[in-house]
């Protein structure tokens, strides 16, 4: 629980591929989800310009939208206490 607002703090993943890789991604995700017996609270896709897809996910555990970042080349932005901007960090790995 956040302390000052009484809320979970909630920790979004972003992910971001090109429109050829929907099914393989989104496969190898539910596949880790149900791997590590983790299941986030939102999973969003949005389609963008330029056959872009966005995927959002949001976990009340911070370690496993860390993990879930790391493992699929994503970014977690966590809602800050204060409910100010969003925060990012860029998270680099190959899956």
């Amino acid at each position: 629980m956040d302390p000052l607002g009484g809320k979970e703090r909630m920790h979004i993943v972003e992910i971001r591929r090109h429109g050829g890789e929907l099914g393989a991604a989104m496969s190898k995700m539910r596949t880790w989800l149900d791997h590590y017996v983790s299941e986030p609270s939102l999973f969003e896709v949005t389609f963008l310009p330029d056959r872009v897809i966005r995927f959002r996910l949001q976990f009340k555990n911070a370690s496993n939208a860390s993990a879930f970042a790391s493992v699929f080349e994503g970014e977690v932005l966590s809602e800050p206490a204060s409910r100010g901007n969003v925060s990012a960090k860029k998270m680099n790995h190959v899956w």
